[in-house]
């Protein structure tokens, strides 16, 4: 079982059925978590394949295109009519970042940089690139957001589920893209993600496949692409998550992962509440309103609403806008809190 084909073929084939059994038995957003879980079951005994980057960033092409297909003048145009309510959950993300970092030092004494980049609710790449630049322990923060990530993927999907929102076939009865229009904006989607990633923007390829869907959608109107690519670019994505439940994961400081875990749990909690009162103002479904405001990954959300039919474009500039701002606000805010003894250098 050691040869690296055998182990990949293994992984594929345990994230094929693991999204197969969940699909059978109705699990939400069944070929993400059931490829998650097929994948961590070989992961705990050390013999998945470490999936390839190329696989990560095909799927986020795919998913981040078939997002951007939704983003008509219609949908812009209520997106912009919300931009108070898009910086409001910003601030709220930004606030619950700063005390969660607090609570963290407090229950498992690590030490300021690590507690306040550990809990940062931005792209977790690129907090750990800076939790790094700043002296932090940037394997615990990478494990934490792993933890954060993985824990929000599945939580939420289940709350939606649980409020009786059921999966959606299709956007609004859109055409199906024919497969040359398909392949021609995956390529063009590639194209501008490449170019995203070497000016070192956050989450490239996923913003490179917004712009590219969106400019289609805003010249062409609705459309979408194959479910069966879909369906694939899920099981990916579930296989980048279960890929790290592995022994060491869990072994790596497992008090601040185990704290890190309960925080994210409140966090939930807070931004469930937070989705009554934005959902009221912006008159958003609540759900769509939690996810927008879940401290998940953009990908991971986005796919979530898209499944459900739970607005994708607002959710997707919610989680834009957060991200956008943790990103150059961070290192301000760190300074500050270690400065002010909110948190102990």
């Amino acid at each position: 079982m050691s040869s690296s084909p055998v182990r990949l073929l293994l992984t594929i084939a345990f994230a094929a059925v693991g999204g197969s059994i969940a699909s059978t038995i109705h699990m939400p957003l069944p070929w993400l978590l059931g490829s998650m879980l097929g994948v961590a079951c070989i992961s705990l005994g050390g013999q998945s394949h470490r999936q390839p980057v190329r696989a990560r960033k095909a799927a986020q092409i795919y998913i981040g295109t078939a997002i951007g297909l939704y983003f008509t003048p219609a949908v812009l145009g209520q997106i912009t009519d919300m931009a108070g309510w898009l910086l409001l959950g910003a601030l709220t993300g930004l606030v619950m970042s700063a005390l969660s970092a607090r609570w963290l030092q407090r229950l498992t004494k690590v030490d300021g940089p690590t507690a306040i980049y550990a809990v940062a609710l931005g792209a977790s790449a690129e907090m750990s690139a800076q939790a790094q630049r700043a002296g932090a322990d940037a394997a615990v923060v990478a494990s934490a957001h792993a933890v954060r990530i993985m824990m929000v993927t599945f939580t939420a999907s289940f709350i939606v589920w649980a409020t009786g929102v059921s999966p959606v076939a299709s956007a609004g009865g859109a055409a199906v893209l024919a497969l040359q229009w398909v392949a021609g904006l995956l390529l063009v989607a590639g194209l501008v993600g490449w170019i995203f990633s070497r000016l070192h923007l956050p989450n490239a390829w996923v913003l490179g496949a917004l712009l590219v869907g969106g400019v289609f959608a805003f010249q062409q109107g609705s459309a979408r692409l194959p479910e069966l690519g879909m369906i694939t670019a899920q099981a990916v994505i579930g296989w980048g998550l279960g890929q790290n439940m592995t022994r060491e994961f869990f072994t790596r400081a497992p008090q601040t992962l185990l704290m890190v875990a309960l925080i994210t749990l409140l966090i939930l909690l807070v931004c469930i509440g937070m989705a009554m009162l934005i959902a009221v103002g912006a008159k958003l479904p609540v759900m769509t309103a939690f996810l927008s405001l879940a401290p998940g990954g953009m990908t991971e959300m986005g796919l979530i609403s898209k499944t459900f039919g739970l607005g994708a474009p607002i959710v997707t500039a919610f989680h834009l806008t957060r991200i956008l701002c943790t990103i150059f606000l961070t290192q301000i805010t760190s300074k500050a809190m270690l400065k002010h003894g909110w948190v102990r250098a």
